[in-house]
């Protein structure tokens, strides 16, 4: 008797046994797992924490108002950074909140992004392949037929909040948690463009990728439409060793229960809360970088244009108060245009790109002083 299998088919059934194979072959691999709930991370303050990857300590949940604290459990910015000799790693973990937005994709959202330090000491990423489910899983496959020791580092997801989270590696290799306290970092307050939106994946949020430029440790504190310069943060903000602060809240204030009277009032204010306690820390006020269609409907460029004239008459004052660690970063050094912005109000990876060049011009000349 001959069975005939169509060509499709045929392809169809091919496709399903490679596949077995390789889950089989996986499977057949003993590996060793470990528990980064419990392990270092960089981009938080405090380690003990009720949520290990939450970005606030747990007593700032009464000091904050509710939006705020939900969207501090999101650890953006959050990184771990291990050594491996493994030629495969794989991370499964959990979250809670949406996978994906309408203007974002799960790899932004509720991804993970891994980074190998090369031979140039340059951090370059890895490609993984990915699965989105109840468990989220990557899977990455490296050559290191040299047997070295590798130093990875591993951002977390920018707008999901993480319940748990494993990395595997076979058992005769293992990893090697890394922990240092490192430099003083930038601490950054802002809003939704801060936290990440809209990058495809983590390691293109400005703030990440301001970070590898540097080499400068990170602390994000950017609250999607909650960026307000509000007193409670500050104080929190005040209370850390800080490089330099970035207020970059602007985007948030375009709204009628704030306004650029009102950023500029807690423009002065934040300055003051610094001031009082780090008298000399570079403080940088950011622009409004604008929006996708200002060129075509005046009622938003007029509403940017109002709040960056409030930003430079803040910046301005305090500059002819005599506070010579001032800097501002504006709309045109920043640079964004139409085509690099997904909703008209996140930027593209592209223009995230933009982001943390103009931050890291900056940021150059402030610390070769």
């Amino acid at each position: 008797m001959v069975v005939r299998i169509r060509k499709r088919n045929f392809f169809n059934l091919l496709i399903a046994l490679l596949f077995l194979s390789a889950t089989s072959a996986q499977e057949s691999t003993d590996y060793i797992w470990y528990d980064l709930a419990k392990v270092y991370k960089y981009g938080k303050v405090s380690q003990n924490t009720q949520n290990p990857f939450q970005r606030f300590p747990d007593t700032m949940q009464k000091a904050v108002r509710p939006e705020v604290w939900s969207l501090s459990l999101n650890p953006a910015g959050v990184t771990i950074k291990f050594k491996t000799q493994a030629d495969q790693i794989i991370i499964k973990y959990k979250v809670k909140g949406k996978l994906a937005f309408p203007h974002m994709p799960a790899t932004g959202v509720s991804g993970i992004d891994l980074y190998l330090k090369n031979k140039m000491d340059k951090w370059q990423w890895v490609k993984g392949t990915y699965h989105f489910s109840d468990t989220i899983s990557y899977n990455y496959q490296l050559d290191n037929s040299s047997g070295k020791l590798k130093e990875f580092m591993l951002y977390l997801p920018l707008y999901a909040t993480v319940e748990g989270m494993q990395i595997g590696v076979s058992q005769s290799n293992g990893i090697n948690i890394q922990k240092s306290e490192g430099s003083l970092p930038m601490i950054i307050y802002g809003t939704s463009i801060t936290q990440g939106a809209c990058a495809s994946r983590p390691g293109n949020a400005w703030t990440n990728k301001l970070g590898r430029k540097t080499g400068i440790p990170i602390l994000n504190f950017g609250f999607s439409g909650n960026g307000w310069l509000e007193p409670e943060i500050l104080e929190y903000l005040v209370q850390q060793q800080a490089r330099a602060y970035i207020l970059d809240c602007l985007a948030n204030f375009d709204r009628p229960s704030l306004g650029p009277d009102e950023a500029y009032k807690r423009l002065i204010y934040s300055v003051a809360k610094i001031r009082a306690i780090h008298p000399n820390t570079p403080i940088i006020f950011t622009d409004h970088a604008g929006y996708g269609d200002a060129d075509i409907y005046s009622p938003r460029k007029h509403a940017v244009d109002r709040l960056n004239k409030a930003n430079h008459k803040a910046y301005e004052l305090l500059l002819a108060k005599g506070d010579q660690n001032l800097y501002l970063l504006t709309q045109q050094q920043i640079g964004l245009q139409s085509r690099d912005f997904v909703d008209g109000l996140h930027p593209t990876d592209g223009g995230m790109e933009k982001y943390a060049a103009a931050y890291f011009n900056l940021v150059s000349e402030i610390f070769n002083k």
